[in-house]
């Protein structure tokens, strides 16, 4: 059942069932490339990474990564949530889409009605990580207002990232 709902989309939390999209998801090479390989591998791996990942997020911070569907035909076509990594001291907002759906204003959609459900769920620093190669995913968080801070390395990275606030 959707929480949040746009113009065009249906955001709610992931399920189990969502395992087979999930594994389809972040085996796509802009998943690989611009976010990391998260090494599912199969059905199973994807079950465990919504377990570990978005399910635990929920019950230790009362958000995750959330499914975003089309809202006239249910069609899965990405993830976007909060997150918090122990790491840093924010929280930090994250999504992906499957590649076919970039470019038609989902990620800024979504993003947009997530960042407001935080703000309003008393969340009060949301910030973004991002690779710096990647214009789209700096123009969402420019539409939430968000504007670079520094570059930032995080842990077994190589490279350094922007930090968008």
């Amino acid at each position: 059942m959707a929480f949040l709902t746009t113009e065009r989309l249906s955001i709610r939390r992931v399920e189990d069932h969502d395992r087979n999209f999930i594994f389809r998801l972040v085996n796509t090479p802009g998943y690989i490339n611009f976010i990391g390989d998260n090494k599912v591998r199969t059905i199973e791996h994807a079950k465990a990474y919504i377990m570990n990942g978005p399910k635990t997020s929920y019950q230790q911070f009362g958000f995750g990564l959330y499914l975003v569907s089309l809202k006239d035909t249910s069609e899965p076509i990405g993830v976007c949530g909060l997150t918090k990594r122990e790491f840093l001291s924010f929280v930090e907002i994250g999504y992906a889409y499957l590649p076919s759906f970039w470019g038609k204003g989902y990620a800024k959609e979504a993003a947009k009605a997530v960042f407001e459900h935080g703000y309003k769920s008393g969340v009060h620093r949301i910030m973004g990580v991002v690779r710096p190669e990647n214009e789209g995913s700096k123009a969402v968080l420019s539409s939430l207002g968000l504007r670079y801070v520094r570059d930032i390395l995080l842990p077994d990275e190589e490279e350094y990232m922007d930090l968008m606030g």
